[in-house]
């Protein structure tokens, strides 16, 4: 598999910056298919599923479970729900930015740990700085606004879990998992809605399986607070791709913010220095 060579030759920062790139392709497949959130989730949960089990049996690698791979797995499907109900009820945009409050939460962990750099703060700061720019957070307290904001708490622990995990455990074993736990807890929920299969098929592939598994796999060799500062890039596709798709314009104030984020990734990417949490 190229996808798996490959990851022998990358570096943790350029892992997690592709993989937030490619999740950031997920509005596009979820205002596509206008499923329901629990089917949309469901779907990316166990096609994603279906793929990485080709991966690991091409490898010849072992399924794995443990204690901390279904914890990973909870905080995962929770994470996927919340942003898909809050894409659903939001502009593209304005679900990717509640998602992103997720590295606010991870440098909390991290500062309570006291091993986070000057770097990985300023980039913090003026990423979050320009995403509130690039995504003009609503007021209005509604669903889609709370889905919003539980996306991100959940999120900042599947961050934190992954860089606890990824030295036990191979990528595809973690992802395998991970999708595992999500698929066996959303069957009984499921309604099977139909839907164009060749989106559907890519929603399980694109922004799922191979982001899933490059995330686990950078998350194990960055900074645990400087993986999230990175993936802010996936805010930034998402606005793209909902320009480009479904014609949500941004405004000068907008485009601005996104180059604030797109100079935080540039720092965090070329700090020097990548000492295990």
């Amino acid at each position: 598999m190229i996808i798996l060579e490959f990851l022998k030759l990358m570096r943790g920062e350029n892992a997690v910056l592709i993989s937030a790139i490619l999740m950031g392709t997920l509005p596009f497949f979820i205002k596509s298919l206008s499923l329901s959130p629990i089917s949309a989730t469901f779907y990316r949960m166990s096609l994603g599923l279906l793929f990485v089990g080709l991966f690991l049996m091409l490898k010849k690698e072992k399924p794995v479970f443990s204690l901390s791979l279904v914890l990973l797995g909870l905080f995962n499907v929770s994470e996927v729900f919340f942003y898909i109900t809050a894409i659903t009820y939001l502009s593209a945009a304005m679900a990717a930015l509640l998602l992103y409050m997720a590295p606010i939460y991870v440098m909390i962990y991290a500062m309570m740990r006291g091993k986070v750099s000057k770097h990985s703060v300023m980039a913090l700061v003026l990423g979050i700085a320009g995403l509130y720019l690039l995504l003009m957070p609503e007021a209005k307290l509604s669903i889609g606004i709370v889905s919003g904001m539980l996306s991100g708490m959940t999120y900042a622990g599947v961050f934190i879990m992954l860089n606890r995990i990824g030295d036990h455990y191979s990528p595809i074993q973690i992802t395998f998992s991970n999708l595992s736990v999500g698929t066996i807890l959303l069957l009984p929920f499921q309604r099977f809605e139909t839907g164009n299969l060749p989106l559907i098929l890519g929603l399980g592939l694109i922004p799922t399986a191979i982001p899933f598994i490059l995330l686990s796999y950078g998350m194990a060799r960055v900074r645990v607070e400087k993986g999230p500062v990175i993936a802010l890039i996936e805010p930034v596709t998402a606005g793209i791709v909902g320009f480009l798709a479904f014609g949500e314009v941004l405004s000068g104030v907008q485009l601005a913010g996104a180059a604030m984020i797109l100079s935080a990734v540039f720092i965090a990417l070329n700090e020097k220095g990548e000492q295990e949490v």
